[in-house]
């Protein structure tokens, strides 16, 4: 690890927003620590970067698996900047989802942000940064009701932990992503995808490196006086253009 270089954890880190935004943060100068439950897209996306000279590394873990959380930060010299991507999300109607979606999705998308983010806290120092990748749906939305109540959580995470930690000079601030061109988006049904491209003003799916492009907005050292703050980055559809 390079001396003085700041240190970035991101979540999910193997694919989609969270590859994207481990690149961007690489182009910003940081130390980026890949993060990601699924072994195989994380360590070849990681394998890629370093053998291209870049600074990562890259650990294989769940963000719901505290020890493991915990001997991971501990073992950095430094934490200067966490972005909670990590995400678990399908779609379905409400007369069919059961309980047990609900747990799952609680789980990972608002417990585990809670679980990485406490343990980071108590190791970052004044000036660091914590942002939180929810999504335009808190808002509400058609067919996943289980992933609406979650993203609506990481808001209230993010604006909770502002508070709380903005003594300590840690800034906390989220992003909400609309339609994005990601595996996660992919699991729709072509109809389905194509009938919530069609709700967009934009008529067009964002990029994964958008939202990095937010993100990295967030991370940097220059936004400071930034906290308990969310980002809409959904080409518009949160104007309520369009029915949901």
């Amino acid at each position: 690890m390079v001396a003085n270089r700041e240190v970035a954890i991101v979540t999910g880190a193997g694919r989609g927003i969270g590859l994207s935004t481990t690149k961007r943060l690489l182009e910003d100068g940081f130390h980026v620590v890949m993060v990601d439950v699924n072994e195989d897209p994380l360590t070849s996306n990681a394998e890629a970067l370093r053998a291209a000279g870049n600074p990562v590394e890259h650990h294989v873990l769940s963000i719901t698996d505290r020890p493991a959380v915990k001997a991971l930060v501990e073992s950095l010299p430094r934490i200067d900047v966490l972005v909670n991507n990590a995400a678990i999300f399908w779609d379905g109607k409400f007369d069919d989802v059961t309980e047990d979606d609900f747990r799952k999705m609680y789980e990972v998308n608002v417990i585990g942000a809670f679980v990485i983010a406490q343990e980071a806290a108590r190791r970052m120092e004044r000036g660091a940064r914590i942002v939180n990748v929810a999504s335009r749906a808190y808002l509400a939305g058609y067919a996943h009701s289980p992933y609406i109540t979650s993203k609506a959580g990481s808001v209230g995470l993010t604006r909770a932990m502002a508070i709380d930690l903005a003594e300590r000079g840690i800034m906390v601030n989220s992003v909400a992503p609309g339609l994005v061109e990601t595996d996660m988006f992919r699991t729709l049904t072509p109809e389905r995808q194509q009938e919530l491209i069609a709700k967009q003003p934009t008529r067009e799916l964002g990029q994964p490196e958008d939202i990095a492009n937010g993100i990295a907005f967030f991370a940097s050292p220059r936004t400071r006086n930034i906290t308990g703050q969310i980002l809409t980055l959904d080409g518009g559809r949160s104007m309520g253009l369009t029915l949901y």
